[in-house]
């Protein structure tokens, strides 16, 4: 049974969702291509340069492709799934699916043959693209799972057609679409002109903590009410700069990249992996930017260690900056003005050094920057908008086409995630589940009704998040409902809360807290890779994971660091031993694409580790 949040709705929300409205993804698109046929749509590297495709030749591409899909017997409400990392072909292809009413399936670039498998398996799947020869063959090594696969499209790698044809290199289906559209042409139309609003927009496999993947399936409806909804709160115009740099698998960066633009118009350059995100930001300067708490803690890492290696008299102004904007964020965030002495000061700081920190981050020209996906450190934030960057919090499930709520401009408080979009309603059960109701939350999960039964009640969808709202309604996250940890003394603990503060270390890369049912909280940490090469590199040691994790520096600066972080906590959420592993954890096997530690893959992995912390009641060690 669920309750009433104590403080009313904010304005714009609706106690009875109103009737659906709005355009297909397929209209928004069509609409650009025939008011905006020359302006950028797409960026893709070349060498040291960003190339650009229109929208009419982005057109002209989809339809070729669409006009293929036709001559494979694709019909309409059919499946067709798309294993590439973020490139103009993804967009492509996905336009293309949709202008045929058929379904597009996308995959997660760091999925194994068998969990591809799986996707492309359980949503029968009748053609798939891939973006590579590797991609390729985990297909193959999974041809005997997928019955309904005609087709295996190769973007890059494949010289030819295969002896039995079934895969294909991509040109080759350009061609052949070619070939077809003088007589697929007329058939292309009628199919676009048929979506609904009610058609399925996309399967999205949730990347899931906790066995196989759930297929959610979104509608034209669910994204246009997604789209409005942050229509309220984000200013967009053709103009805006869009990265595309999240696994497009995942609905945060669909909406934020590529539904946008079709909505909007504006471009979308796409980064060419993650390791040249920082240079890219700076090369594209964007206007709009969204990213998962990661990134945004990596910024401030390296922002940190660079004023720290700062020369004596620069690292003091830059300290003073940034004590400075801490000052006028902080004063701002609790009366919604500043002195006139500290605006003086601030834009002092911000001449000498603030801004100079905004450049080299890419991030002069944002207007509006967004971090979701996963819980941020009030750390982090805090940061952030001392430098002048302020970050806006916003919290949403694939199940809500990722439109729950959100902080606003010049209204953000820090350690919430806003308040609720307009057009849901939000509500907290007597358990403290969020539930949400509103256009936004999906149609069901695909072949898959008993779960869609457990999840949709009465039309709420029932998050799994823990949380409540503030006296000014402003929702806070305060936990999973699966992942609280109980102790062996019956205290529930939040692990997130241990986990953010312990991360807060340039050299942790993850962090596990452990205890439920155990007599005390313990932790699991792995080292950052690349952080831990730049500390061994400033100190002449070898830059090997595995020394390192034995190092006995290390290990002090680390035992130091949990004994700071146990100060902020109390007695019974403490981690009082932990053991530092050997290796990162990694994407696909202890992490889901977007960064969320698979908690019961971890339990089961490490569980020897975890057996000697509670068997043992010696120091912590390394594994």
């Amino acid at each position: 049974m669920a309750i009433d949040a104590a403080p009313p709705q904010p304005a714009g929300t609706e106690a009875e969702p109103a009737l659906p409205r709005g355009k297909t993804l397929v209209q928004h698109f069509l609409r650009q291509v025939a008011e905006r046929p020359t302006a950028p749509a797409l960026y893709f590297r070349v060498g040291e340069r960003f190339a650009r495709i229109t929208w009419a030749d982005f057109s002209r591409a989809s339809r070729r492709w669409a006009a293929f899909l036709l001559t494979e017997g694709v019909a309409a409400h059919d499946h067709v799934g798309i294993w590439s990392a973020n490139r103009p072909e993804w967009h492509i292809a996905d336009i293309g699916i949709l202008s045929v009413r058929a379904r597009p399936v996308p995959v997660y670039l760091t999925f194994s043959a068998e969990q591809g498998g799986y996707v492309l398996g359980h949503s029968e799947s009748k053609v798939v693209v891939v973006e590579n020869g590797v991609l390729r063959d985990r297909v193959l090594e999974v041809r005997d799972q997928l019955p309904a696969l005609r087709r295996l499209v190769v973007l890059d790698g494949q010289a030819g057609e295969s002896s039995d044809g079934l895969v294909i290199p991509w040109q080759l289906a350009l061609s052949r679409g070619d070939v077809a559209t003088p007589e697929r042409g007329s058939e292309i139309d009628r199919r676009s002109e048929s979506v609904a609003l009610d058609d399925v927009a996309t399967l999205i496999y949730t990347s899931g903590t906790t066995g196989p993947p759930k297929a959610v399936l979104l509608t034209h409806g669910n994204v246009a009410a997604a789209l409005d909804a942050l229509d309220e709160i984000v200013t967009t115009t053709p103009d805006d700069r869009v990265v595309s740099h999240l696994p497009l698998a995942h609905i945060a960066e669909r909406l934020s990249s590529e539904f946008r633009s079709y909505a909007y118009g504006h471009a979308v350059w796409f980064v060419d992996g993650i390791a040249n995100l920082g240079d890219r930001l700076r090369e594209v300067r964007p206007t709009l930017f969204f990213s998962v708490p990661r990134v945004w803690e990596k910024m401030v890492t390296r922002i940190q260690a660079g004023v720290a290696a700062l020369p004596g008299s620069r690292r003091l102004v830059a300290r003073w900056a940034l004590r400075t904007g801490a000052h006028a964020a902080a004063a701002k965030n609790k009366s919604g003005r500043t002195s006139g002495l500290l605006r003086l000061r601030l834009r002092l700081a911000d001449r000498l050094v603030l801004r100079n920190l905004r450049v080299l981050m890419g991030l002069d020209d944002a207007r509006l920057l967004v971090t979701g996906a996963a819980p941020v450190s009030s750390d982090v934030i805090r940061f952030l908008h001392s430098i002048g960057l302020e970050i806006l919090e916003e919290y949403g499930q694939t199940e809500d086409t990722g439109v729950t709520s959100m902080n606003r401009q010049g209204r953000s408080r820090v350690g919430t995630v806003g308040m609720p979009f307009r057009g849901n309603e939000v509500r907290i059960a007597e358990d403290g589940e969020i539930l949400v109701r509103g256009h936004a939350v999906f149609a069901g999960y695909y072949k898959d009704p008993a779960a869609t039964a457990e999840t949709l009640v009465d039309g709420w969808l029932h998050t799994g998040d823990v949380g409540e709202f503030d006296a000014d309604g402003y929702l806070r996250i305060t936990d999973r409902k699966k992942d609280l940890i109980i102790t062996a003394g019956g205290k529930n603990i939040s692990p997130s809360n241990i986990e953010s503060a312990l991360q807060q270390h340039r050299l942790v890369g993850n962090v596990v807290a452990i205890g439920d049912r155990r007599p005390f909280v313990s932790a699991l940490l792995t080292l950052d890779a690349e952080e831990a090469a730049l500390y061994a590199r400033d100190r002449g040691m070898e830059a090997d994971l595995d020394a390192l994790t034995r190092d006995p520096t290390v290990l002090s600066e680390l035992a130091a660091h949990v004994a700071a972080v146990n100060e902020s906590l109390s007695q019974v959420e403490q981690v009082k031993k932990w053991t530092l592993l050997a290796q990162e954890f990694g994407v696909g096997v202890e992490l889901t694409p977007t960064l969320k530690v698979k908690r019961k893959v971890v339990n089961e992995k490490y569980a020897a580790q975890i057996d000697e912390i509670y068997a043992a009641p010696s120091e912590n060690k390394t594994a």
